[in-house]
């Protein structure tokens, strides 16, 4: 398990890589990967993904990520899941 406080638009958040949150980003990366490959399938790869980053903002994050910063969230969240599957 891998515990950080990020900083997004100057608010902080603590952010918790688990076992389940893990799951969370290789389906969000995934997701992404084949709505970029597969142009057909955007409406339904979309809710997906949106659904995706609820659960993974919801099991990931605290306190509750604002919606000016979810973009900023949910890139430092892919780098520090990238970096735990690397090790």
């Amino acid at each position: 398990m891998i515990k950080e406080k990020i900083k997004v638009n100057n608010r902080s958040y603590n952010v918790t890589i688990n076992e389940q949150t893990q799951m969370y980003a290789m389906r969000l990366r995934r997701l992404y990967q084949q709505s970029y490959s597969d142009m057909d399938s955007f409406d339904e790869v979309s809710s997906e993904i949106s659904s995706t980053v609820s659960n993974l903002l919801k099991h990931a994050v605290s306190p509750e990520v604002r919606e000016d910063d979810m973009d900023g969230v949910i890139q430092q969240l892919l780098k520090m899941y990238e970096k735990a599957a690397k090790k």
